[in-house]
């Protein structure tokens, strides 16, 4: 391959050694800037305006946050025990509770397979509905589309 390649060259005359040079190099700067060099120009542009978009974001968070600690949403704790509203709220929302366990003033979960959006509606519904607040969540993706195996939930 490289004899043949060798041969080739030496059988160009040297006005067209150099055109097969100058060609060379023109495609070879044409790949390096649109393979490496735009590609990264433009990663980097991207990377900027997010990093600006989320300065500006954390600053306007950082305005409003003391109007949010002042508004403070607090939810009453329901009444009854923290067994008893969890165990009313599962079956209320069809899901079957493995093993529950208490924990000082915790409760520790483990839950059957669950469909994932009706796990947030639950825990959404346990938070702003019961005043539970979750502490602690270990899920894991199941072998069927949008269900979860839910290994551990600790609330109080």
């Amino acid at each position: 391959m490289k004899q043949q390649l060798n041969q080739w060259w030496q059988s160009l005359q040297q006005r067209e050694q150099r055109l097969v040079l100058v060609c060379g190099i023109a495609i070879a700067v044409f790949l390096f800037y649109w393979l490496i060099w735009q590609p990264v120009h433009q990663a980097k542009a991207s990377n900027q305006r997010a990093l600006q978009q989320a300065e500006q974001q954390l600053l306007w968070l950082h305005s409003v946050l003391p109007q949010l600690q002042q508004s403070g949403v607090s939810v009453e704790r329901s009444s009854g025990s923290l067994s008893q509203i969890l165990t009313n709220s599962a079956r209320q929302y069809g899901i079957r509770v493995n093993r529950m366990q208490p924990q000082n003033e915790q409760m520790q979960l483990v839950l059957d397979d669950v469909a994932f959006e009706q796990l947030l509606r639950w825990l959404h519904d346990l938070h702003y509905q019961h005043g539970l607040r979750l502490v602690n969540l270990d899920v894991s993706l199941s072998n069927q589309p949008g269900i979860v195996q839910v290994r551990r939930i600790l609330v109080e």
